[in-house]
């Protein structure tokens, strides 16, 4: 990168923006029923488009926390031998490197599945996508390990290694965001590898906005429990940040770390990589959830993680959705084809859903 180009690009990020909480000092949401409330949710939208975030809170019960608290709990069970749920000792066994995400790029298991199209995350999705026909993506989740153990004898011990590292990224390549074509019609996804999923997620342009994407956090998520961070308000300078950006090629060696880089991953896909030196993390803010919200941003907006500190678990899977129109009717069917084989494997096909619940799982 030039270096007038990136002290441009870094003036134009948006001002330091401070993120409202409650009484309880979780970031401010709104309850799910205001999603059945025509003229409420208009509180919602203006919340959206100040901050480029909204929270929901609700949306998942206490039964439906526990249930795929417990289903994520067998995965690991499974996946690593070692690993005990509740025996702290044997956390051991897991890595941080990964930011605990789960080894697959997809996940169908019957909790995950039912969350995916839970009534009121799909009613979410359709009012900030704007659009009825709309498409889930399939994605996994996280589990994040405590750092801190409280001992028997009452004395705390810290574990510094279990940290993940602070991170801030944007889901897609910006240069292939502002062009006049879409990927999908220059390149169809075939969904022969179930990485396919992620692509789909990280080649999206401004041709087929809006996008957004989120997490259900399954538990409470408090400010040391580490977390999802956003950059309030980069939706509305996202346009010409991209401008003064540069040629794409010049953050393409993604491996050096200490610069801002393109991360490649084919058919245009990409998302880009925020380096730790870089002044835009002065302008994160963690945002706060209690277990069973829902938190949704624009996809434009720079956002990331920070590590756990605390005694607490953190666990939450993440959702994204977009709008089925402008998809390519092969790739489509591609697509459900792939998704009946995933569930097929994982049990899940002959699960009770509505029609409405396939239709946007993209089943049918």
């Amino acid at each position: 990168m030039r270096k007038s180009d990136k002290v441009t690009a870094h003036n134009l990020y948006p001002p330091a923006t401070q993120v409202p909480t409650d009484a309880d000092g979780f970031v401010v949401s709104f309850h799910k029923d205001i999603l059945d409330d025509e003229i409420s949710k208009r509180e919602v939208v203006k919340f959206f488009d100040l901050y480029g975030f909204v929270v929901f809170r609700d949306v998942l019960t206490p039964e439906d926390c526990e249930g795929t608290a417990s289903e994520i709990l067998d995965q690991l069970e499974s996946q690593y031998t070692l690993f005990r749920r509740g025996e702290i000792d044997t956390y051991s066994a897991l890595s941080s490197e990964t930011y605990g995400l789960a080894k697959e790029p997809a996940i169908f298991t019957p909790n995950i599945i039912k969350n995916r199209c839970n009534e009121y995350v799909v009613k979410a999705l359709r009012m900030l996508l704007k659009d009825e026909d709309i498409l889930l993506s399939h994605d996994r989740w996280c589990f994040y390990r405590p750092t801190k153990i409280i001992r028997s004898s009452g004395e705390e011990q810290n574990i510094p290694e279990w940290r993940t590292r602070s991170s801030l990224h944007l889901d897609l390549n910006p240069w292939l965001y502002m062009q006049h074509v879409t990927p999908t019609s220059q390149h169809v996804l075939e969904y022969q590898s179930i990485r396919d999923f992620s692509k789909e997620m990280n080649s999206v342009t401004h041709q087929n906005a809006p996008h957004v994407q989120g997490v259900l956090s399954i538990t409470d998520n408090r400010m040391n429990d580490g977390g999802t961070v956003v950059v309030p308000g980069f939706h509305g300078v996202f346009t010409d940040w991209v401008k003064s950006l540069g040629p794409m090629s010049e953050y393409m060696k993604h491996n050096n770390l200490t610069t801002n880089r393109l991360v490649w991953r084919g058919h245009g896909a990409g998302s880009f990589k925020f380096a730790e030196e870089d002044p835009i993390h002065s302008l994160k803010r963690r945002v706060t959830l209690r277990a069973g919200s829902f938190l949704v941003w624009d996809q434009r907006v720079v956002h990331g993680s920070m590590p756990n500190s605390s005694t607490n678990t953190r666990i939450v899977q993440f959702v994204k959705a977009f709008r089925r129109h402008g998809v390519p009717i092969q790739q489509l069917d591609a697509r459900r084809k792939s998704i009946q084989r995933h569930m097929r494997k994982a049990g899940t096909l002959n699960l009770d859903l509505t029609t409405d619940m396939q239709q946007v799982l993209g089943i049918k």
